[in-house]
């Protein structure tokens, strides 16, 4: 997520846009392919049709796809605003007070980390999470401790086993 500091206000957005690109690209591959190679059956337009509308049409729903939180210390609120694949709108306002954050750590497995990653999530009063990051391969501790002070609230740090 793109963390920035606006008028007070932090926002966090995380926005598919790579995605999008890498989607697109791969069912213009499929596109290009087909044109480049045909045969007389054609089997390569089908092919491209087959998996490049697909792509297509899921580079356009990480198009659209977007999510913010806007933490306001003055107004002591998080605002958390989930635009879904078709336009609608989700949005919740949370009380900081009601908050803490956690970062739920998986220890590395085999020889090389495969398998190390952490989640971080915003912990409500009332026992429901909202998930805030995936972090794969990499320490999410800083990322979780900042997100911590930004909204003023302590963080949990759990280590969860790995299973065999």
């Amino acid at each position: 997520m793109k963390r920035v500091e606006r008028e007070g206000r932090v926002l966090y957005v995380e926005r598919h846009f790579g995605w999008s690109i890498a989607l697109f690209g791969g069912a213009l591959a499929f596109a290009i392919f087909a044109w480049i190679r045909p045969t007389p059956e054609k089997k390569e337009l089908g092919m491209a049709l087959y998996y490049g509308i697909p792509l297509a049409i899921a580079a356009l729903l990480a198009l659209v796809r977007a999510r913010a939180l806007a933490i306001d210390r003055e107004e002591g609120e998080l605002t958390v605003v989930d635009r879904s694949t078709f336009g609608r709108t989700a949005r919740s306002v949370y009380s900081l007070s009601e908050l803490s954050v956690r970062l739920v750590r998986t220890p590395p497995q085999g020889d090389f980390g495969a398998g190390t990653g952490s989640m971080i999530w915003i912990d409500l009063s009332d026992g429901r999470s909202v998930p805030f990051r995936r972090s794969k391969g990499r320490d999410a501790r800083p990322e979780a401790a900042r997100l911590a002070e930004d909204l003023g609230r302590p963080l949990s740090v759990v280590d969860r086993a790995r299973r065999a």
